[in-house]
């Protein structure tokens, strides 16, 4: 077992996380985000998006990959034509795939990681600011490709030709974690960015 000294790498402040499966959080005295692995402590790039509305709760950690998903098999009860011709062209040329960095349960991140994968939203970017809240990122790089297996199943088991089997590989390049400004809608959060 390897003790780490919960400070921040860019100004030694003490970090203070809420959650104990924390990987990303941001240091509430220089906002630098720090990742935390078996490792150590280190700077991580965080890419900004810009806000649509004026006003917002925080910032959601989202990683970004660009890849490509591969259906080898696709087998169904349906002979729904259409279904398989949407999924041909949704899979057919690499994308982006998103997956939510902050903790969801598994359904619900398949869900909103589908959402994004289907409507491929590009982020307008811009400047870190001075200081921002960072809901805490509890998904590491090499769990957001796992969840991405999750994200491709849940898209192609909601088409309307009764999915009975699918076998697909993912390639992906490493990912970006993007911060997404979000206003608290109930327990839960409604990410509110600019698009281009």
């Amino acid at each position: 077992m390897k003790l780490l000294a919960l400070r921040c790498p860019s100004c030694a402040q003490a970090l203070k996380p809420q959650n104990p499966e924390v990987v990303v959080l941001g240091c509430g005295n220089c906002s630098t985000a720090v990742s935390l692995s078996d490792t150590g402590l280190d700077t991580i790039a965080l890419q900004f998006a810009a806000p649509a509305v004026e006003t917002f709760d925080a910032w959601l950690p989202l990683w970004v990959f660009n890849g490509r998903v591969n259906i080898t098999n696709r087998q169904t009860q349906g002979r729904n034509k259409e279904a398989q011709q949407h999924s041909e062209q949704l899979w057919g040329y690499p994308r982006r795939l998103y997956v939510p960095a902050w903790e969801l349960p598994t359904e619900t991140a398949s869900q909103l990681g589908g959402d994004l994968v289907q409507h491929q939203p590009t982020f307008q970017r811009t400047s870190q600011p001075d200081t921002f809240s960072l809901v805490e990122a509890v998904i590491t790089p090499d769990d957001a490709l796992k969840l991405l297996e999750f994200v491709v199943l849940n898209v192609e088991a909601a088409r309307k030709d009764w999915l009975k089997e699918l076998q697909f590989s993912i390639e992906a390049a490493k990912p970006q974690l993007w911060a997404i400004p979000a206003l608290q809608a109930g327990s839960g959060w409604q990410m509110q960015p600019a698009l281009k």
